[in-house]
């Protein structure tokens, strides 16, 4: 059992965006990969959660940029679990570059959820004790707080169609940071660079759902919420940061 899960990532061509830099989306996606892959070397992974019809379920994260990695590069990948804090189990992340330098940190929190209520259960239910860290963080700060639009704009419309659905039959989150970074023009990434970013995930995003995207912005920040069109129902939040580009 390890209480630290490194892991590397070889950036590939098909991860970039048009400035040779690895997109938002791609970033989570690795994220989340190294959890998965610590969670089933802690005897808390999918496959044996599942047979106990439990699953982990993403509800928050903060990620912090100093850079974001390029093609060609090979980047490493810290995390581990921190704790409990409030309702969630927190995990963090570190990303180092290939001179090891930290160049992106995170912290998420996630909810053990019950397959058949849906509710969330304590950490007894796990059945697995978690390392100890000594509280450990990747951030000084607690996980974020809830996300509120004050102005939400429309974006743009889209329906959920089979390229974005998952081996669960749903979104996987890391897609809405597609959806976010769409919000934004080739103007906007010609003069700015993704500083730092907040998710908040509501609800479950599945096949055929139509949904709007709505921003509020404000100078270098900008917060952004998918709503369903037929129930008019928030199923994520995101508060995205900016910085001018060098």
């Amino acid at each position: 059992m390890k209480k630290v899960w490194e892991e590397s990532f070889k950036i590939a061509s098909y991860h970039l965006d048009f400035q040779q830099e690895l997109k938002p989306s791609v970033l989570q996606q690795y994220f989340q990969e190294a959890a998965g892959n610590h969670a089933e070397n802690l005897g808390a992974g999918y496959d044996t959660l599942m047979e106990r019809e439990l699953f982990w379920a993403l509800s928050r994260i903060r990620v912090e940029i100093d850079r974001m990695p390029k093609w060609g590069e090979t980047i490493r990948i810290e995390t581990w679990p921190v704790g409990l804090e409030r309702l969630f189990f927190r995990r963090d992340f570190r990303m180092y570059d290939e001179q090891n330098n930290e160049i992106v940190r995170g912290a998420s929190g996630w909810l053990l959820v019950n397959a058949k209520s849906m509710r969330p259960q304590r950490l007894s239910a796990l059945g697995v004790e978690l390392p100890d860290n000594g509280g450990k963080t990747a951030l000084d700060a607690p996980l974020p707080d809830r996300i509120s639009l004050e102005r939400a704009e429309p974006a743009f419309r889209k329906v959920i169609r089979y390229d974005e659905i998952d081996m669960n039959m749903h979104v996987n989150n890391t897609r809405y940071l597609d959806w976010v970074t769409d919000c934004f023009d080739r103007k906007h990434y010609e003069q700015n660079v993704l500083s730092a970013f907040n998710l908040e995930f509501l609800s479950e995003v599945h096949w055929g759902d139509e949904m709007e995207m709505q921003i509020d912005r404000n100078g270098t920040e900008a917060k952004v919420q998918a709503v369903e069109t037929a129930s008019a129902k928030a199923l994520f939040k995101a508060d995205v940061e900016w910085r001018k580009r060098d």
